[in-house]
């Protein structure tokens, strides 16, 4: 599945920046993605006050972080299969195994173009006709 966050720049990391002798500032490189209270000035234009630089993230700080977005993310993909299971015939009150989830769901998907397709071929075989953006 494609992730919601693909839209956001690399955030990779790589040992030969991180013991580089490149200084931050030149690169705007932060181990946060936490902004500063400087770059949130310049983004919303104001410029009162001394540029202070938030504290960065403690070691504990990030893993909490990354813990609690893996946490969000898993939950959030059980939600999505659990409304599949909803939603297909076939998958109500049944163990959730993703595998079985996913094949089905395809296999009913197919079902729904095929129908759509039929239904389509029948309106025209007695003199309709259908808008393109009804066909499949």
């Amino acid at each position: 599945m494609p992730s919601a966050a693909s839209n956001s720049p690399d955030t990779s990391y790589s040992p030969h920046l991180a013991s580089s002798s490149i200084k931050a500032e030149e690169h705007n490189d932060r181990s946060s993605s936490t902004p500063t209270v400087s770059s949130s000035k310049q983004v919303a234009g104001a410029s009162a006050g001394p540029d202070k630089e938030k504290p960065r993230l403690t070691e504990q700080e990030k893993k909490s972080n990354h813990i609690a977005s893996e946490q969000k993310r898993r939950a959030a993909i059980r939600d999505g299969f659990d409304r599949l299971t909803e939603l297909v015939p076939g998958l109500e009150g049944q163990g959730r195994s993703e595998s079985i989830v996913l094949r089905k769901t395809v296999d009913f998907i197919e079902l729904q173009i095929r129908e759509r397709q039929e239904l389509v071929a029948e309106i025209e075989r007695r003199g309709g006709r259908v808008d393109e953006t009804f066909r499949p």
